[in-house]
């Protein structure tokens, strides 16, 4: 590495060192100059330096552009006469374009919001009374929320059915796009996997065809593939019980509750929060509505069983479909 290289790697790391303690020592000199001037404009406002949300996607691009290199330039040529004909012109032609394709799709196509969709997009799911509540207003674009929907500080918009804004497209998933980031995180997966098992198998197979080059693409595309793996597991697994990852933490809040005995429900239907405080008062569980209310008649929810979730429609197939279309 050298001097140089030594000096400007410990340079590196004593700026993120120090940009990563500012918030803690932001009195103090130097930390409040960095927190001033680099932590809160770069890592807490939205709408200051935007450049940087395309930094992610940028790294991704180049990331992918590298495995895309040694496999073409170093690895393809080495184990060229162990492939077989339908890899050659159907499997891995697939697998390159795919990848790409899908992220772009997913990069470039926005997801619907509260000023514009589709007809009937706003209405096609019901609020539950739960989470979600019905004429909401958005604190930020003072327009009705949709149930399942979510502003975004980032796009600036309410998003229908919104899940995240995910920082490797530099866009919210929500309806309109959840179809190509899901097939792009399928992408991900199986190309990344199938690249790391192929040259693995031939690797072990024809050792005589082992070299620097297959091991640096085994060690990329077997850690990648192990990342994106457990991301979509998670994804599909949220999926599967009928919630975004917008509303894990909503459900989550809920179940709190009910562990600590205050979550109540009326004969009506109607959801609430006993007061740890006063037990006599209750408060919605509408996070926009902050009064207190009285109530004589009610039930209090010790199981999770007892919390209906509408959205769910009894596996993850039938949430996926709902959720593409």
């Amino acid at each position: 590495m050298g001097w140089f290289g030594a000096i400007l790697l410990l340079t590196a790391a004593l700026q993120v060192t120090v940009l990563l303690l500012s918030p803690f020592y932001k009195l103090k000199w130097p930390f409040s100059w960095y927190y001033i001037r680099i932590f809160k404009p770069l890592l807490q406002d939205d709408q200051r330096y935007r450049w940087k949300f395309y930094l992610v996607p940028c790294f991704y691009i180049s990331l992918y552009g590298y495995i895309l290199y040694v496999l073409v330039q170093q690895v393809l040529p080495t184990i060229q006469s162990r492939l077989w004909l339908i890899e050659k012109v159907v499997i891995i032609p697939i697998l390159l374009l795919s990848t790409p394709i899908l992220g772009l799709l997913s990069m470039l196509i926005p997801p619907e919001t509260t000023t514009n969709h589709s007809p009937g997009s706003p209405d096609q799911y019901e609020p539950d009374g739960i989470i979600y509540h019905p004429g909401t207003i958005c604190r930020t674009c003072h327009l009705t929320k949709p149930a399942r929907s979510k502003h975004c500080n980032i796009c600036q918009a309410c998003i229908l059915v919104a899940d995240h804004h995910c920082i490797w497209v530099n866009n919210c998933i929500g309806k309109g796009n959840y179809v190509y980031f899901f097939a792009f995180l399928i992408a991900n997966v199986t190309s990344l996997s199938y690249g790391f098992l192929r040259v693995l198998q031939i690797s072990i197979t024809s050792p005589n065809l082992h070299s620097r080059s297959t091991i640096i693409f085994m060690i990329l595309c077997g850690t990648f593939a192990v990342i994106c793996g457990v991301f979509t597991a998670l994804q599909l697994q949220l999926v599967n019980d009928g919630m975004t990852t917008n509303e894990k933490d909503k459900w989550f809040t809920i179940q709190q509750f009910m562990k600590e005995q205050s979550l109540v429900k009326t004969p009506e239907s109607q959801w609430f929060i006993r007061s740890a405080h006063n037990p006599t008062k209750f408060f919605s569980t509408n996070a926009y509505d902050n009064k207190a209310y009285t109530l004589k008649n009610y039930k209090l929810i010790r199981d999770p069983s007892q919390i209906p979730n509408v959205y769910d429609h009894g596996s993850c197939w039938q949430n996926l479909k709902r959720l593409c279309t």
